[in-house]
């Protein structure tokens, strides 16, 4: 009875200190939920109780096995160890997503890990002490719970003294455990989708706890093969497979990704209040959209979607999943054949969020990052080199490239802790967000890149385009604090000859570039692309995020969950009116495009 007691005493604890972490979860991100927040909370418990039970198992066959082994001071610190070395790195990662969420709009997955070993684990080194330093708040939140849990009382260290007792208690705990871990009753373990069936779907992130979410998507992160669609039924809704007619254009192609660059900082958008002035100025001689969105909330999701038309529809980002060494075709890939060549550009580590891996397997010859610059007097002290040295060797690299050329530079200094060099402190405008300053600090080094470029042999034969990879996690304007206003993104076509000059509020996004792009430049090749030329007026845009897919239309927006969808309003998550079967029957194609796509390995014209 000790062991056994000592064990679900010890359980109880860990569902106290969950229980404290889904309540602050929810004070520090209560704007991201609606209604039935108490259900919610009180929800939870099933699943904090299910994580437990299974990050537990090894400790419930050491402790309640019947073996006289137990009666040896050996083996109590052993399980005792085992308990600590188990359950604290679960209980920091539940925590750590009490600020990572305002990022990531998900509970932490296993993806995670992916991500942070994709350079060998440095973007960890650099991660984690910074989180520490910008977010004390959480590292107190842990001291408190890690001090809580030393005091529970340890195993204790007896012999058997009743074997059938023992072996019912032990038989008993099976039982107790097999119910906890699936979650109560029903037929079949519950899993992260079943979160928020009890309470509201919308809340899913505050229902789940991150070591349940990581220990579901371990193993369970493959695509599901669908088919609402026969073959032909498909072609006539959704079509993967693109020409455009005319003469080609062999025009330079330079594409530039902002970091965290959202749509309200662009006082274009915004009748004028924003930090990009050079931005602003730049747009009245451009193509700028409207209405454009990107196609998730990651940085490493951005660059398959902006440079291959390839979306993340799945838990995993493409880049880290099973799908990464599929067959497709990129901008770089597909101008290659035109006797293009092609780089790719950012300042950070080599290896960081996988864009060293991506560039290659995306056909781009060259990579340029932080060991190819080497001047590391231009670091920023955090993630690689400041944005306007690292333009300015953009700029003198695409100089000396041999045209027509395709380039790609992502930014990296409008990201967390957002330093700028200290001889431009004070500079730009601070604003209502720490992010505000560094994006004038970065619109400033794009002007620069621009003013020095400009009289360049190769500037007024290329095609800019101008976009960001995500949007900001925080929002200081209520009209983006809302499910479409956190993928609102800027992107603008601009010619180097000012030939291009109009808007457009067709509804667009990052996966629509590709083909955009390849239009413009009058491709006369059939292509395979997820997206679609602004030119071809779809009017849609899709993202996926914690087992829901977001289909942004001219009705709204369409949310489909587990087979359920309805139709929304930007304003308020209330449902605006009946789905239309023309929407739902556009985001199956895309589905089962997508799903089956990856499955077979068929994204290209080669298959």
């Amino acid at each position: 009875m000790k062991y056994f007691y000592t064990f679900y005493k010890r359980i109880f604890f860990l569902i106290l200190i969950y229980f404290s972490s889904r309540i602050l979860f929810y004070l520090y991100n209560s704007t991201y939920f609606s209604s039935g927040i108490f259900l919610s909370i009180f929800e939870g418990i099933r699943f904090d109780i299910s994580a437990l039970l299974y990050i537990n198992i090894p400790l419930l066959i050491l402790l309640l096995f019947p073996t006289n082994f137990r009666g040896n001071k050996w083996y109590k610190k052993t399980t005792n160890i085992i308990f600590y070395v188990v359950n604290i790195p679960f209980i920091m990662i539940n925590n750590a997503d009490i600020e990572y969420f305002k990022f990531s709009q998900k509970r932490t997955t296993a993806d995670f890990f992916e991500y942070i070993s994709l350079d060998g684990g440095n973007d960890a080194f650099q991660l984690i002490p910074k989180y520490i330093i910008d977010f004390p708040h959480v590292s107190i939140i842990i001291v408190i719970q890690l001090i809580l849990l030393f005091r529970i009382k340890d195993i204790p260290s007896d012999k058997i003294k009743n074997v059938f007792l023992s072996i019912v208690l032990f038989s008993l705990s099976v039982g107790i455990f097999v119910l906890g871990a699936r979650g109560g009753f029903q037929l079949k373990p519950i899993k992260t989708i079943d979160s928020g069936v009890w309470s509201n779907s919308e809340n899913s992130s505050l229902v789940l706890n991150s070591p349940f979410c990581i220990l579901h998507t371990l193993l369970d992160n493959e695509l599901k093969k669908v088919n609402y669609f026969s073959e032909n039924e498909i072609d006539s809704i959704y079509n993967c497979k693109h020409q455009f007619s005319g003469e080609f254009q062999n025009k330079n192609v330079v594409i530039i990704i902002l970091e965290s660059f959202s749509k309200e900082f662009v006082g274009y958008y915004n009748n004028g209040k924003g930090y990009t002035p050079f931005i602003d100025s730049l747009i009245p001689h451009s193509l700028v959209m409207e209405n454009a969105y990107s196609n998730g909330i990651k940085s490493i999701e951005a660059l398959p979607a902006i440079t291959a038309s390839i979306p993340t529809l799945m838990n995993d980002p493409f880049i880290t999943s099973s799908y990464a060494n599929n067959k497709y075709k990129s901008l770089a890939n597909i101008l290659k054949n035109e006797g293009y060549t092609s780089s790719f550009f950012h300042g950070g580590t080599r290896g960081t969020m996988g864009f060293y891996q991506f560039s290659k397997k995306a056909g781009f010859d060259s990579y340029f990052g932080m060991e190819e610059y080497r001047n590391m007097n231009d670091h920023d002290g955090s993630w690689g080199i400041y944005d306007e040295p690292f333009l300015k060797y953009f700029s003198e690299h695409l100089g000396k490239e041999k045209q027509p050329f395709i380039s790609s530079f992502f930014s990296l200094t409008s990201h967390p802790p957002y330093n700028i060099p200290e001889n431009l402190e004070n500079k730009f405008p601070k604003g209502e967000l720490k992010i505000h300053e560094s994006v004038g600090y970065t619109d400033y080094a794009l002007k620069q890149f621009f003013e020095k470029s400009k009289d360049e042999e190769w500037f007024k034969n290329t095609l800019f385009i101008i976009t960001a990879d995500h949007t900001s996690p925080e929002s200081s304007n209520k009209k983006y604090n809302s499910k479409i206003g956190r993928y609102s993104i800027p992107i603008i076509y601009f010619m180097g000859d000012s030939s291009l000059k109009s808007s457009d509020s067709v509804i667009t996004q990052q996966i629509d570039i590709l083909p955009t792009t390849l239009d413009i430049l009058n491709y006369n090749k059939t292509f395979y692309s997820f997206g679609n030329s602004i030119y071809e007026k779809k009017n849609w845009a899709i993202s996926y995020l914690s087992n829901q897919y977001i289909l942004i239309n001219e009705d709204g927006f369409l949310l489909e969950r587990n087979g359920v969808a309805n139709n929304f309003s930007d304003s308020k998550l209330k449902i605006k009116s009946e789905v239309k079967k023309e929407k739902i029957d556009l985001l199956h194609a895309i589905i089962q495009r997508y799903n089956n796509s990856l499955i077979e390995n068929n994204m290209t014209n080669e298959n």
